[in-house]
């Protein structure tokens, strides 16, 4: 009995072995060198072998391996770069990795350790910053979920020809809004994939015209800019208009101001008033004649006096405050 049991043993226990060898895919190419490491154990990565579930890729400096699993999903692991597998995913531990997909029906998960990235086909670049523990994902192709690994409910869906990223310093983790990616920028980032092109040749030519919707943003800019100085010179003259107008009224303030001048008398009156015997006093009545053309009105302070007699009128003449007159003030009434 013991000795079927010890035989059931032995033929069990390396069936049990072998079965947690699940092969996830293969290597297809390898530019300079890598490394496996897989169950403690590591070595050079040769192409053309096997690669199983649960194993670790490590890429040196200037180098490059592209790899495959079973499901018709292609990934090229860059320079400097490592990456783990698993069963339906692949983690980006640090660098970069350009994934390529033709499987529309699956749903395929790649993380890096701060998002993740579900998608069904199409091709994107996914980077991960270990030191600054970011994450940045370019589409190429298709339509791909955008999330927080640790908090899935922060999500957004990248498009084609746009880039998002994840970042602690960014609003909590939050994916960033789609931008679209020029022409240049991704340039940058296929360089740094030796042999590798898009499975669509037509991709590029979405990220050519974001540069052509990009440079008429400018041209716009530039125009706006340029109907500046168009008004700018308009305000100027209005202000000049404006300083002239304040500069001649000052200059009519600070101007001397002409004093009225009261018309020349064409003829002057005196009259002297007296009683004989008495001490002689003269009354002074001054009437300005006004010149041809001018209202024979009298001074509001004299009344009015009807023509006449002279004699008949006089005593209707109000008084003024009666002064000595002196020789000096008459020869000035001479003078007029």
């Amino acid at each position: 009995m013991n000795k079927i049991l010890l035989v059931t043993a032995l033929i069990v226990l390396p069936v049990m072995s072998s079965a947690s060898e699940v092969v996830f895919g293969r290597i297809v190419d390898i530019k300079g060198s890598g490394f496996i490491s897989y169950e403690g154990k590591t070595h050079e990565i040769k192409k053309g072998e096997v690669v199983y579930v649960n194993s670790e890729l490590i890429v040196e400096h200037s180098g490059q391996v592209t790899f495959t699993d079973n499901a018709d999903h292609r990934f090229h692991l860059g320079n400097s770069s490592t990456a783990a597998v698993y069963a339906g995913a692949v983690e980006l531990r640090s660098g970069d990795i350009w994934m390529q997909s033709v499987n529309k029906i699956e749903d395929y998960k790649l993380t890096t350790a701060n998002a993740t990235v579900n998608y069904t086909g199409g091709e994107a670049i996914l980077s991960y910053d270990s030191t600054k523990g970011k994450s940045q994902l370019m589409v190429i192709n298709g339509l791909m979920k955008f999330s927080n690994l640790r908090s899935p409910e922060l999500n957004l869906t990248v498009a084609e020809g746009n880039f998002s990223f994840v970042d602690p310093a960014f609003e909590e983790g939050m994916p960033r809004d789609p931008t679209p990616v020029g022409e240049k920028t991704y340039g940058q980032l296929v360089s740094i994939f030796t042999g590798v092109n898009p499975m669509d040749k037509k991709s590029a030519e979405i990220f050519k015209d974001h540069k052509v919707a990009h440079t008429e943003t400018k041209k716009e800019t530039k125009r706006t800019i340029a109907s500046v100085p168009a008004a700018t010179h308009e305000l100027e003259h209005v202000v000049k208009a404006e300083v002239v107008k304040m500069t001649q009224a000052n200059h009519a303030s600070k101007a001397p101001v002409k004093k009225a001048t009261t018309p020349v008398a064409n003829k002057l009156i005196v009259k002297i008033y007296g009683q004989t015997g008495m001490e002689t006093s003269a009354t002074t009545a001054i009437y300005d004649i006004p010149a041809k053309g001018i209202s024979n009105r009298a001074p509001a302070s004299v009344p009015e006096v009807d023509s006449g007699d002279a004699s008949t009128n006089m005593n209707t003449i109000p008084t003024t405050p009666q002064y000595k007159e002196s020789d000096k003030l008459i020869e000035q009434l001479n003078k007029l």
